[in-house]
């Protein structure tokens, strides 16, 4: 299985509540840059499960047109959400071995998962820059056993 992990876009600074917040012009650019390169590489998601939080929204959207691929809100990657509920939500939409998803959310549960599946470790998250993507391969859901494949920074 491959899980790509994206960070949404620049997002405002202000906004009447945080899942509220919307994307900047640059942050629109870098999503579509994102989605750019993963089409580029030749990605096809089996999946595009997404944060409901406007930035996160509006990022997926630039992936979902550009790969032809729905969008699947998922109230688990929001950006206190719990890495361990997460990782049981995964766990239980039982993907087959050769799954393609993406999962499109926000600082820190992005990379605790990041940190989880590659380092075994969700005490300490890896960094993650606006809209940026990591591919991480697995071979089943477990801490320490993924492999960062690759990864993607948007130019500012």
């Amino acid at each position: 299985m491959q899980i790509i992990l994206i960070r949404h876009g620049q997002a405002e600074h202000q906004s009447s509540t945080d899942a509220k917040r919307a994307l900047t012009a640059l942050g629109e650019a870098q999503a579509q840059q994102t989605a750019a390169w993963l089409v580029n590489h030749g990605f096809q998601l089996d999946g595009l499960f997404v944060s409901p939080y406007l930035r996160a929204q509006q990022t997926a959207v630039h992936i979902s047109q550009a790969l032809d691929v729905p969008i699947t809100t998922c109230d688990y990657i929001r950006p206190d959400s719990p890495p361990l509920q997460t990782v049981k939500w995964l766990e239980q939409l039982e993907l087959p071995e050769e799954s393609v998803i993406a999962l499109v959310c926000h600082m820190p549960i992005v990379g605790l998962l990041a940190s989880f599946f590659v380092d075994g470790d969700w005490q300490h998250g890896q960094a993650f820059q606006l809209a940026q993507a990591k591919v991480v391969e697995l071979p089943l859901l477990a801490a320490g056993l993924g492999k960062q494949l690759t990864d993607f920074v948007p130019h500012p």
